[in-house]
């Protein structure tokens, strides 16, 4: 190489070049470890590994004649914490000097790099004081900087250097701002306020009074609105035929729908503030020979409990449950007609595998609540995005547990049960009336029985029945036939519902959950393997001490949660 060529290389690359510690092979390493560790040159060929710390500072001190500190390991750097506040957290690390001590206006400074003429007038101008330099290794100092400050996060110390927008002026579009409405807000005076205090009225009590869902219909020369509290639709005073339009136009506004398309379905989604609490709302309409009908699904995140036995399971069922779901691999299932709070179950279950070390994917239609750590993505079949397209992109996304919404179609269900088998968690649900019909409608979808009995780790069905009002619930006693029927205690008492003001007469307030919740054990696993029909392998499951849905139901009754009549219309059909 030509000695201008060398001339062109940091002074301390020529000082190892002429000690022999690099060759002239060694200058595109060289140079690559500088292109790819920007800032000090030195770091950059301890991370290289072409030189060591200790060997860089030898070589600065033997040429410039200076002393050398914190070469050995037995040698630690001192620790002046006021000293390097004089001179700044921020100098400190980008010019890699740590100031030791200072002593009749001379203060002595380590430097990684002594030739740093700019860093040395910059701590001058800074403390007022003579710089008295010394060499040290450059990892001695970081790590004496990192003791004293903490250990610097990189992504931050990136992320301030960026302007206050976060990022470049072009994507600034893209950012899809939420906007959050404010019931609680005082409504301005205008020509529409009658609109937004009517529409804003009907959202806030449907809030408060545990609403799930808003029905707004029209009629030929009438509206009905309907609120559906515990399972069942109640009808509230409508507003005048003529306001309706307005106010459909005010909601489709704030879910973002068009307001000119009433030809076709449309779909959105507000986002709510009541009293300080985040309340989301998906938005539906549908056209009807009236004009569009629309219904609002409320759905309160804080409604989605972290304990399971805060939505019905007992002990035994909550411990087995999160048990197979925290399993590295395998299926679970979870049953039910649609409105028995099968997501609420999912969402419940990932709440509590939501964890840094655990990569959660879910694949939804739509995307019912929106949790941190997750991610959710929802189904566009108008442009191709399935379960079945997203399940397989998600297998190429490195996941630990995958949520399906619903296993729909066959197609679904084979690339679940081959994710199952393949090392991920596989959680989705099923439309079946108990937990252990799940096989036969597996096996009906064309998979092979052998395969479905290795993959399945639990199966789960529920139902939700309304709660006694705790304020008016009556107490009875059984006819000897019923329970006797049932296989009831005649002799113990039994609730049945009222009415008062607290419950507005219907004498339920709330609903709980009844579970089935069946663990696939070794017994069982055989049993599917082998083609037993549904009734053996529910009288196995009952020999295992496993509770069916009419099993949990008469436990609620026996336990004054619900009435007799609430578990026999949800259940005791389905398990005969």
């Amino acid at each position: 190489m030509s000695e201008n060529a060398l001339l062109d290389q940091p002074l301390v690359v020529q000082l190892l070049l002429r000690e022999k510690m690099l060759e002239e092979k060694d200058l595109p390493d060289v140079q690559q470890a500088l292109n790819r560790f920007s800032g000090s040159v030195e770091l950059a060929l301890v991370h290289a590994n072409l030189a060591s710390a200790t060997d860089i500072a030898q070589i600065y001190a033997n040429h410039l004649h200076l002393p050398i500190v914190g070469a050995s390991e037995e040698e630690n750097l001192p620790l002046n914490k006021e000293l390097a506040e004089r001179i700044g957290e921020k100098i400190c690390r980008e010019k890699f000097v740590l100031p030791l001590k200072s002593e009749h206006g001379t203060l002595e400074v380590a430097f990684a790099n002594p030739t740093d003429l700019t860093a040395l007038e910059q701590i001058q101008m800074l403390t007022g004081m003579v710089i008295r330099p010394v060499v040290a290794p450059v990892t001695s100092i970081t790590d004496a900087l990192d003791e004293m400050f903490g250990k610097r996060d990189f992504v931050k110390a990136i992320a301030s250097e960026v302007d206050g927008s976060g990022g470049s002026q072009e994507n600034e579009d893209e950012e899809v701002v939420e906007e959050i409405i404010d019931l609680d807000r005082p409504i301005p005076k205008g020509r529409d306020s009658h609109v937004i205090r009517l529409v804003n009225h009907i959202l806030s009590t449907a809030v408060e009074d545990g609403a799930s869902d808003i029905h707004l219909e029209p009629f030929e020369n009438s509206v009905r609105v309907r609120m559906r509290i515990d399972g069942k639709l109640h009808e509230i005073s409508p507003p005048p035929r003529a306001m309706y339009v307005p106010m459909i136009s005010r909601l489709k506004v704030l879910a973002k729908m068009d307001i000119a398309e009433r030809r076709i379905p449309q779909d959105g989604a507000i986002a709510l503030s009541v009293g300080g609490k985040r309340i989301d709302l998906r938005v539906s309409t549908v056209p009807t020979v009236y004009g569009e009908k629309m219904v609002l699904r409320i759905l309160s995140k804080g409604a989605i409990p972290l304990d399971l036995t805060k939505l019905g399971f007992d002990e035994r069922q909550a411990r087995d449950f999160q048990e197979a779901a925290a399993s590295p691999h395998g299926l679970l299932l979870v049953t039910g007609p649609t409105g028995s709070g099968k997501s609420t179950t999912l969402y419940a279950t990932l709440n509590l595998l939501n964890k840094p070390e655990v990569n959660i994917m879910t694949v939804e239609d739509p995307v019912e609540y929106k949790f941190e750590g997750l991610n959710q993505v929802h189904v566009r079949s108008q442009v191709g995005l399935t379960f079945a397209a997203a399940l397989r992109a998600f297998l190429r996304q490195d996941p630990d547990i995958i949520m399906v919404g619903e296993v729909r179609d066959q197609e679904t269900a084979q690339i679940c049960l081959r994710a199952a088998l393949t090392g991920h968690m596989v959680l989705s649900t099923l439309h079946t009336n108990d937990a252990l019909a799940a096989v036969n409608r597996l096996v009906d979808m064309e998979i092979e029985r052998f395969l479905l009995a290795s993959a399945l780790r639990l199966v789960e069905a529920q139902r939700l029945v309304r709660r006694l009002c705790p304020k008016c619930k009556e107490p009875y006693k059984l006819d000897p036939d019923t329970a006797a029927r049932l296989n009831l205690d005649p002799d113990k008492e039994y609730y049945r519902p009222k009415g008062c003001e607290y419950c507005k007469g219907t004498g339920y307030k709330g609903r709980v959950g009844l579970f089935e919740v069946i663990r696939i054990t070794p017994k069982l696993r055989n049993m599917i393997s082998e083609g037993a029909p549904l009734p053996e392998l529910r009288e196995e499951a009952r020999r295992q001490g496993m509770s069916l849905l009419a099993d949990a139901g008469l436990q609620k009754v026996s336990e004054g949660i619900t009435s007799l009549e609430e578990v026999l219309s949800v259940c005791m059909a389905d398990s005969e």
